[in-house]
């Protein structure tokens, strides 16, 4: 798991503890509603940490893209001389064909 990830096991593992602890108070208690705001506050940073891993992904994407890219110019050359040299000899027979 990367980091984005294990923040957000973390802050689910949060957010069920006090969860649990929502039943032991009433719903006009104080404590209920700074309960419900720290649960906020979590998914808040779940949501932060969310786009910290696409960030990640995005730029693991582009280098990875960008690795693929490179390799097909550096093939380029090669692939270039093999359908010029096809294209000869294919010319080459032809040219037989009609001399015989």
């Amino acid at each position: 798991m990367n980091k984005s990830e294990n923040n957000i096991v973390n802050y689910i593992e949060k957010i069920d503890k006090l969860e649990e602890g929502l039943s032991l108070f009433e719903e006009d208690d104080e404590e209920y509603l700074s309960i419900l705001v720290k649960i906020q506050g979590l998914y808040d940073n779940i949501a932060d940490a969310a786009l910290e891993g696409f960030k990640d992904m995005t730029t693991e994407i582009r280098k990875t893209g960008q690795k693929k890219i490179e390799k097909g110019i550096d093939q380029l050359p090669q692939t270039i001389r093999e359908s010029v040299s096809e294209q000869i000899n294919d010319m080459k027979n032809v040219e037989a064909d009609l001399f015989e």
